[in-house]
């Protein structure tokens, strides 16, 4: 077990209190994954959880939740729901999400998580309940669906369906988490072939796709990404559209950086990486697009290569130019203006092309000449 938890877990146990790691940190032990989030639960109350530590954050109030800080990492620790561990683990959305574990006890399963988890089944304990008391959770079964590959126990799939218009009133931005979190998994074919059991199209119109785009998700080999501008941009891609983002909360600068990878992979099906098309782009947006071209089967260039051949360019941004638009501003004695981005954009592109060499005599004198 992680140390930081270990130590959080006897603190609460000094003070006289039961606290166990619970939820997808020991599914994921178990499924033997690098857990990467750990929640703690315990019978203390929010005010006495803050008691034992020395650093903390109450983060959310309805679920009566405490983010405590060990070194450098952050623990979530919430009081039981209900009065005992039991009442706890019933009120979690499924089975293999309810597992805890203490020092004392090892792995404690109370409902067959464990079971369910080695049968690859993503089951509620009380289907009917969990969803009615909260929606998403219809959204989070479609998540780990994606994420695992995992089935959907049928009345668990029947309480989904049953309760599905039940996501209409659960906020966008609740909805986006674990959309792009079906996004990246691995298993997003099956993921999609349950939301069409639950009809999403209907209830939610914001996440229409065509028929076709369904059967390109179910039929796509199984591959996931890592970033989020990543599955959003093979999002758009699928859908043939960069409008599908309109509805959808995300930044505007998630979705200024969907739109130019968007855009960069339509420019390289027509064209080679020139040094100039590869500088614009930028190393990590024309891997981005490398990656996207060997996922669809096409000709690609390897990441080393286009390494290599970013390193090689006689400068990587325009912090590198030895001369800059205050330089510009002050040789032409004009105000700031686009006038400004023109120039250097020009300056950069004859030092990409090799045209002039990037030194600041002869950027001024190219400079000059060319404004002629």
């Amino acid at each position: 077990m992680n140390k930081h938890v270990e130590q959080c877990l006897q603190k609460l146990h000094e003070k006289g209190f039961e606290a166990y790691l619970i939820g997808g940190a020991v599914r994921d032990h178990l499924l033997g994954l690098e857990p990467k989030d750990f929640d703690i639960t315990t019978n203390a109350s929010p005010e006495q959880i803050e008691a034992c530590f020395q650093k903390t954050t109450r983060i959310n109030e309805r679920f009566q939740t405490v983010l405590v800080y060990q070194s450098n990492r952050q623990i979530e620790v919430s009081t039981f729901k209900g009065d005992t561990l039991l009442d706890d683990v019933e009120a979690r959305d499924f089975t293999i999400n309810s597992l805890a574990y203490s020092h004392e006890e090892g792995v404690i399963d109370l409902v067959n998580g464990t079971t369910d988890l080695s049968n690859h089944c993503i089951r509620s304990y009380r289907p009917d309940a969990t969803m009615q008391s909260d929606p998403l959770r219809i959204f989070r079964a479609a998540r780990f669906i994606s994420t695992f590959g995992f089935e959907v126990e049928e009345a668990t799939l029947q309480a989904c369906q049953t309760y599905a218009n039940g996501l209409r009133s659960v906020a966008k931005e609740r909805i986006v988490t674990e959309w792009i979190g079906l996004l990246k998994g691995r298993y997003k074919q099956k993921a999609f072939s349950f939301l069409e059991a639950i009809r999403l199209e209907e209830v939610l119109p914001f996440f229409n796709l065509s028929p076709f785009v369904y059967h390109v998700f179910k039929s796509n080999k199984s591959i996931s990404w890592d970033s989020d501008v990543r599955a959003l941009t093979e999002y758009c891609l699928i859908a043939g559209t960069v409008d599908v983002l309109t509805a959808l909360p995300f930044s505007n600068q998630i979705k200024k950086q969907v739109k130019q990878l968007y855009r960069l992979y339509h420019n390289r099906l027509n064209q080679h990486w020139t040094n100039w098309t590869l500088y614009q782009a930028g190393l990590s947006s024309a891997i981005e697009v490398e990656k996207i071209r060997e996922d669809r089967e096409m000709e690609c260039e390897t990441t080393e290569n286009i390494k290599s051949r970013f390193r090689e360019l006689p400068i990587q941004s325009k912090s590198d130019l030895q001369l800059t638009g205050k330089d510009l501003i002050e040789m032409e004695n004009k105000k700031p203006g686009p006038w400004v981005k023109r120039a250097l954009e020009q300056l950069e592109k004859a030092v990409i092309e090799r045209v002039v060499p990037n030194e600041r005599d002869a950027l001024i004198h190219y400079y000059k000449r060319e404004s002629e």
